[in-house]
């Protein structure tokens, strides 16, 4: 199978390339650069019969694009073809810049000196994903989701502004604080401010998750205003 190699490192697309030949596949070189639309990247490599996609994240640090590794991958997977997030920098992004696109990212995987395995298994989960077939670890439920801090201004990645809340999943592990994106929240509930914490949403979490970093948050909409029981309700 033709695997294509995202990246906008010259040094780094190099062995990423050598790694999927030591997968035993083809990788087909793609340098990412500002003058090339993510849809364009994403109609070529399907052009040229790729399998797959493996993509670097942190594209703006050199060439300035409007999209980062992150959204790319999600985009490659909505269309049908398998994508993975192949990063250095997974630390530090896999709250922010990354979550808001993990719905769509069936792995991530740090670079790192004995990696060619992870990336291996990585690739047939995405494939996997393609054919319908999600573990139960990456499968969305609807819980109950609450907002409980602002942690205020920050970076989302490096050179990604915006804002973050953190929540906790009611159904994941409830005490446990897990920074969000804001973008992730309903359109008309982002704008943050006290009167936000404490609000509930509804949406799709895959709290099968082992770990936090994997988590996603999908489809969230503002929960019902319960309504008062004939005890609560003022008698004229």
């Amino acid at each position: 199978m033709r695997v294509a190699v995202l990246d906008d490192d010259e040094a780094a697309l190099a062995r990423g390339c050598n790694q999927v030949k030591a997968l035993e596949r083809e990788p087909y070189r793609v340098l990412v650069r500002s003058h090339r639309p993510m849809d364009d990247i994403l109609d070529e490599v399907q052009s040229v019969n790729c399998g797959a996609v493996i993509s670097d994240h942190r594209f703006r640090t050199r060439s300035q694009v409007s999209f980062n590794g992150a959204e790319l991958v999600y985009r490659s997977n909505e269309r049908g073809l398998p994508a993975i997030l192949y990063s250095a920098h997974v630390d530090e992004d896999e709250a922010d810049s990354i979550r808001a696109w993990r719905y769509g990212i069936p792995r991530v995987v740090k670079k790192a000196p004995g990696a060619l395995k992870a990336l291996g298994e990585a690739l047939r989960v995405a494939e996997s994903e393609a054919h319908g077939e999600r573990e139960l670890a990456r499968q969305g439920f609807v819980t109950p989701v609450r907002v409980v801090g602002i942690p205020g201004d920050r970076e989302v990645g490096k050179g990604h502004g915006g804002r973050m809340v953190e929540v906790t999943v009611t159904a994941w592990r409830p005490r446990t604080p897990i920074p969000m994106p804001a973008s992730l929240l309903p359109e008309d509930h982002r704008e943050l401010g006290e009167s936000l914490i404490g609000q509930i949403f509804l949406g799709e979490v895959n709290y099968y998750a082992e770990n936090e970093n994997e988590l996603f948050f999908h489809n969230l909409k503002a929960a019902p205003n319960p309504r008062p029981s004939g005890f609560e309700r003022k008698v004229a």
